[in-house]
């Protein structure tokens, strides 16, 4: 059988310490970025500008025409 404790030594056990209270943290300032509309906006007009240099430089190379690569089919001949 397991021993028991006597009064006198429950008496003597110390009391729990008091926990430590963390310092409270200020809370954090999250400063907005752009919204998603501009960045989205942005990065359409982006890939139609790059599409459209893609079709005039096939074009150019290819057929000869085209805005700013009509030179590119004479000389690759």
């Amino acid at each position: 059988m397991a021993a028991r404790r006597s009064p006198a030594k429950a008496a003597r056990a110390k009391a729990p310490a008091p926990k430590k209270q963390k310092p409270v943290k200020e809370a954090k300032v999250v400063s907005p970025g752009p919204p998603v509309e501009s960045v989205l906006a942005v990065v359409t007009g982006l890939m139609l500008l790059v599409a459209f240099f893609l079709v005039d430089y096939t074009k150019g190379r290819d057929y000869g025409t085209g805005v700013f690569f009509k030179g590119s089919y004479e000389s690759s001949r």
